[in-house]
């Protein structure tokens, strides 16, 4: 999967400081090999044969770790609804749906943010005033929020007001606040000009624009939207209906509540969303190795880096191997943590706090993205201007 890379670099440098090492795309690719094949003897050496079904069969097994296992049930229209039993005053309860900003069109790129945005706005049902004074009634707490491929909605009530919590998300994402976009929009996208955003996130957002350039996974779920200012109700009603159907739809729940009890509820909220028409295949975005160099003066004397491979989908059977090379690889922070850098065991730690006696970086962090058909794995770095071709060298 490491054939091919797409870096990132942001901040006060010199293409040719980190130019020298794009072409060399063979060293991770050994790095993967060599991780896999270790990690491979290892697992097999410390097992027995005969024993290894049975060893993931008990670690699987919720009741070996004293926890009640989940119970899943798909109601007719295709919504699944999903348990897990705790024992507390809290349950926790949300609607997951199968819909984010991969799911726009050039047209319709940042109809997500504004969805997330008018989401809290209030519906017909329950005006702003109304829901708000609900919510702090209840001693709630209410968010919405969006990704790539999934958004949210959830909520935390006392297990007494649980049903009315149902009841809130159902209007919710059933009645979503759509027909608030002409009196709010010119506050959310003042809101948009005016908002910091990290630069971990600016970095991250860029990076997958480069990386899926031409898919919507590319898209920016953090802005600029080029078409925001041109969207209007009928672009977000079209979204909706096609992407809030029942087949995308999960509603779960934790807490002290039975799983028959949230399906009765479920249904009666839920029961009637009608699934949606097939959509047409799009095929597996392509990954394109390429780069992206960015100068700006005024940020200072730190570079901001982000490297990225293409990784594996969710259900790959290397998934977990890539979050275990995450682990391998691991984060650090100059000047903080329980063990200082320069004497870690990490040797990758161990090797960037040490680099020419001082160190080459401040911060660096591996990452693994999974998505429906694939992924990305790599690492950030937050480094000196003149340390860039050591840093990346060190992660390389």
């Amino acid at each position: 999967p490491f054939g091919s890379f797409s870096p990132v670099v942001l901040g006060q440098h010199s293409q040719s400081q980190f130019g020298h090492f794009c072409p060399n795309n063979h060293l991770p690719q050994t790095m993967s090999a060599a991780v896999l094949n270790v990690l491979g003897r290892q697992l097999r050496g410390a097992v027995p044969r005969g024993c290894r079904s049975a060893m993931t069969q008990t670690l699987a097994e919720p009741m070996a770790w004293n926890q009640t296992p989940a119970v899943v049930t798909t109601l007719p229209n295709g919504v699944r609804v999903a348990t897990k039993e705790t024992f507390g005053e809290v349950a926790s309860v949300g609607v997951f749906l199968n819909a984010g900003t991969r799911d726009e069109t050039k047209e319709t790129a940042g109809a997500v943010h504004l969805i997330e945005q008018l989401a809290l706005t209030g519906t017909v049902k329950r005006p702003k005033a109304k829901l708000e004074s609900e919510v702090e009634s209840l001693g709630a707490t209410l968010s919405m929020s969006s990704g790539r491929e999934q958004s949210s909605y959830t909520m935390s009530v006392m297990k007494g007001d649980f049903k009315q919590g149902v009841e809130i998300l159902a209007d919710l994402v059933t009645s979503p606040g759509l027909s608030n976009l002409a009196k709010e929009k010119e506050g959310i996208l003042r809101k948009l000009e005016e908002r910091e955003v990290p630069t971990r996130q600016v970095i991250d957002d860029r990076l997958h624009a480069c990386a899926f350039r031409d898919y919507p996974l590319g898209f920016s779920t953090v802005g600029p939207y080029d078409n925001i200012g041109s969207l209007t109700e009928t672009h977000l009603k079209s979204y909706v209906d096609v992407n809030y159907t029942a087949e995308n739809m999960v509603i779960a729940a934790s807490g002290p509540l039975k799983h028959e009890e949230l399906v009765k509820l479920v249904s009666a909220s839920f029961g009637s969303i009608k699934a949606g028409a097939p959509k047409s295949g799009t095929g597996k975005p392509y990954f394109c190795g390429a780069e992206l160099l960015y100068r700006n003066d005024e940020m200072g004397p730190t570079a901001y880096i982000a490297v990225g491979w293409e990784g594996v989908p969710w259900r790959s059977p290397d998934a977990v191997t890539f979050m275990v090379m995450q682990h391998v690889i691991g984060s650090y922070k100059k000047n903080s943590g329980l063990v200082p850098g320069n004497i870690s065991g990490n040797r990758v730690i161990n090797n960037v706090a040490n680099k020419m006696a001082v160190g080459c970086a401040d911060s660096f962090e591996a990452f693994s993205c999974f998505y429906k058909d694939t992924g990305m794995f790599g690492f950030y770095i937050e480094c000196d201007e003149v340390a860039v071709e050591h840093a990346v060298g060190e992660l390389m």
